[in-house]
């Protein structure tokens, strides 16, 4: 649309000029001037769009105006288009190398895309030729800090408290790292440096209240926060975080007191209504935190932030008949609202029609740049439908929107957990933690990225800190569960499983890692006595039965196994693990058919489940039939063009039909390409190339294959077929042999008895 706009600004230049200036000059210069001045009134008001056209129409008249350039970057960056304003700033500075400001931005799109090297370099240069930038300071700072280079950046945040003396957030950042670094009394000395600077910086009594809560000195903490609630008796995130601190250590009558303080202080207050409500609803106590979001609408009875926050509780909630009724009101009374729309598009992902969700949060994305929560939300309904490519970008977008927002940083470690991808996890959260050392569940993201990367010791180390910051959090000891488990120490796994059981003793989650600890043990009747006693207590939860069916299929009580699965999905007919558990059994018996029945019906309730399809084109290609085969394949690599054994086999259907090898080369090769030590990849591989006449480039694979696995019929069979091909009879003829004794498929053994039976 910007082109077009444009275009259309060359052809009426002369008149607009003579019209503009009187008819008086046209001097390009005056023209420029004009253009430009337009553009910063558009900046002013907030037109970005308007405000980029018009520099860009001035750029036509002096095409080596470095504060067009600039400018045009700004607008850009406001618009969040970050491949035009990396390109207008790199052009500002190649006409300027020392324009500071148009460097400092660029090393800060370097920054939020986590190229830190290049985003130091921007910064060092300006400090050469000014040691006194505060920005270069904080932007190489940040820099370091993301390198991991926590010495490094220390040093630099220190010489922005000495250029900045009176701000208190330069002493906070210095604090930060200085946790990081183990060193707490110097983290404490300037974070009371920042609360002298500024006495009423309600943000600055949180942070300190969450140094002392760090180190373990809950009544310290709480002193901070009852002296900011004295000091700023207004400031509502002082009492929440009292009240947070106090529910934590399982003191939740002192939490709703100090709640109750908050009412009584801002007794007419929608913020305090809200922020209240917000407490109790991440606190899953919906009944409270609807009454609050009931005492804001009292107060205001046309708020629509509170009929927002509503939505939102039905939508954590899982009440999506009432989130229904109420996205209805709100989409017909407010549907330009961008949080009413995302809260449309979440609602359509509770629904599970995940493809009308991401049509719709793709427009918001459009329509509302400048919204974190629209791309993050956007991320999360790719993820729920099986895009996981396309969600890590959308969380990639929320971050450079806003770097600092930790749901996006979480969303990003989980999806990098979800994908294997342990390092990339690890380094969302440990700059998580970083960020927000205090805040449990950021420490536990940590030590999950570890303890799968089996680093146990520092995985320990991060759980322990979030067990003492939240102790009646039962997260924690179920974690250092399986983390003693891990390492074999069975007393201390024993130790916090139980605890973590007296905290939550509904938790099935926790009734699966007891499974796993007794298992690990040799001990399965006490394993089955426990979750036996379990389903006695609760009969109606139907993954206890799941539990149970999976534990006794273990135990090869096949008969129970399947009754305890049936009765799963009698409980609740949607229960996906239920399907796939009784479709594993009757697979593993024997009964194909009825197993993908049984898989089939858990990929209705999961289309998006891209292992599932692949499971079920793995059953269909071993019954032969290659046509239902290559469908559900398909549908894998329509949700994840990447999966590896979707592409492998794919590939295998094509070279057996001799369809399309070129296509089937490509899928191949990327299969090859991600597991590049699986023999029965690397056989079709060279398969699709025997295939394609490449015979030369199919024996080296196929000699690999046949080291890698010398058992396998497929791969002395493809082998020998290949080198017939290339002449080497004799060798060719034993190869086919091998096959043969190795149990050959029976179209394929066919093949090759025809085969020797003509070169004899």
């Amino acid at each position: 649309m910007r082109t077009a706009r444009s275009v259309s600004a060359v052809v009426i230049v002369p008149i607009a000029a003579v019209l503009l200036l009187g008819g008086c000059s046209r001097d390009p210069q005056q023209i420029k001037a004009k253009y430009f001045a337009n553009g910063q009134n558009y900046m002013r008001k907030g037109q970005y769009g308007d405000a980029a056209i018009e520099f860009q129409n001035a750029l036509k008249f002096d095409p080596r105006s470095v504060d067009t350039y600039y400018e045009l970057a700004r607008a850009d960056l406001a618009q969040h288009d970050w491949r035009a304003a990396y390109e207008s700033l790199q052009k500002a500075i190649a006409l300027d190398p020392d324009r500071s400001d148009a460097r400092l931005d660029l090393g800060r799109l370097y920054l939020a895309a986590r190229q830190y090297d290049k985003a130091e370099d921007e910064a060092s240069f300006v400090l050469k030729r000014d040691s006194k930038d505060v920005g270069a300071y904080q932007l190489v700072g940040a820099a370091l800090m993301g390198e991991q280079k926590s010495g490094e950046a220390l040093a630099a945040f220190s010489k922005v408290t000495e250029l900045l003396p009176t701000n208190p957030s330069a002493y906070v950042n210095v604090a930060l790292i200085e946790i990081n670094l183990n060193r707490a009394s110097d983290a404490e000395r300037d974070l009371k440096k920042a609360l002298a600077v500024d006495p009423k910086a309600i943000q600055t009594y949180v942070d300190l209240a969450n140094f002392y809560r760090l180190q373990n000195r809950i009544p310290e903490a709480e002193q901070v926060l009852e002296a900011g609630m004295e000091r700023r008796p207004e400031g509502v995130e002082l009492y929440l975080d009292l009240a947070s601190m106090l529910a934590d250590q399982s003191k939740k009558d002192e939490a709703d007191a100090v709640l109750d303080k908050l009412r009584k202080q801002l007794p007419n207050s929608l913020e305090a209504a809200v922020a209240i409500g917000d407490f109790y609803a991440r606190s899953r106590d919906t009944n409270r935190a609807m009454i609050e979001y009931r005492r804001g609408l009292t107060a205001s009875p046309k708020s629509l932030d509170i009929q927002k926050r509503i939505q939102d509780l039905y939508l954590l909630t899982g009440q999506t008949q009432l989130a229904a009724d109420l996205d209805r009101e709100l989409m017909k009374d407010s549907p330009k609202d961008i949080i009413v729309r995302i809260d449309h598009g979440r609602l359509l992902m509770a629904q599970e029609k995940f493809a009308d969700a991401i049509v719709s949060l793709r427009q918001v994305v459009i329509d509302a740049a400048d919204s974190p929560l629209a791309s993050y939300f956007l991320g999360m309904a790719y993820w729920q439908n099986g895009e996981l490519g396309q969600a890590d970008g959308a969380f990639q977008d929320a971050l450079k929107i806003s770097p600092e927002l930790p749901f996006v940083l979480q969303a990003l470690a989980r999806l990098s957990l979800a994908q294997g991808n342990l390092s990339n996890a690890q380094n969302y959260a440990r700059e998580l933690a970083s960020k927000f050392p205090a805040d449990p569940d950021n420490r536990q993201l940590l030590g999950e990225a570890l303890a799968r990367q089996g680093q146990l010791r520092p995985a320990e180390e991060q759980v322990l800190i979030a067990k003492q910051l939240a102790p009646s959090n039962p997260t924690s000891h179920l974690r250092l569960a399986q983390i003693y488990s891990a390492e074999k120490k069975w007393p201390e796994a024993r130790s916090e499983l139980e605890v973590a059981s007296g905290l939550d003793p509904q938790s099935t989650i926790i009734l699966w890692q007891w499974v796993d600890f007794l298992l690990a043990q040799g001990q399965p009747a006490q394993a089955l006595s426990k979750v036996q006693q379990y389903v006695s207590t609760n009969p109606n939860v139907a993954t206890s039965h799941v539990i149970l069916g999976k534990l006794n299929a273990q135990l090869k009580n096949t008969s129970t196994a399947q009754a305890e699965l049936e009765r799963a999905i009698q409980i609740d007919p949607k229960n996906v693990e239920a399907y796939l558990q009784l479709g594993q059994l009757y697979q593993t018996a024997g009964q194909t058919d009825i197993a993908i029945g049984n898989y089939q019906k858990a990929l209705a309730l999961k289309p998006a489940l891209a292992s599932l399809a692949t499971m079920l084109g793995n059953l269909y290609l071993a019954k032969g039939n290659m046509e239902v085969a290559r469908n559900y394949y398909g549908r894998t690599l329509a949700a994840d063009p990447d999966f590896v054994v979707a592409n492998a086999n794919m590939a295998w259907i094509d070279a057996q039909e001799g369809k399309d090898l070129d296509i089937a080369l490509g899928m191949a090769q990327k299969a090859k390409s991600a597991m590049p030590n699986v023999p029965s990849i690397t056989d079709t591989l060279a398969w699709v190339m025997y295939k394609k006449g490449n015979y030369a480039g199919a024996l080296p694979l196929l000699q690999e294959c046949i080291q890698k696995s010398p058992s396998s019929a497929d791969c002395h069979y493809h082998f020998g077929m290949t080198l017939l091909a290339t002449g080497e009879k004799n060798k060719g003829k034993d190869e086919l042999r091998a096959a043969l004794r190795l149990n050959l498929d029976k179209s394929d053994a066919q093949k090759t008895q025809e085969v020797l039976a003509q070169l004899n």
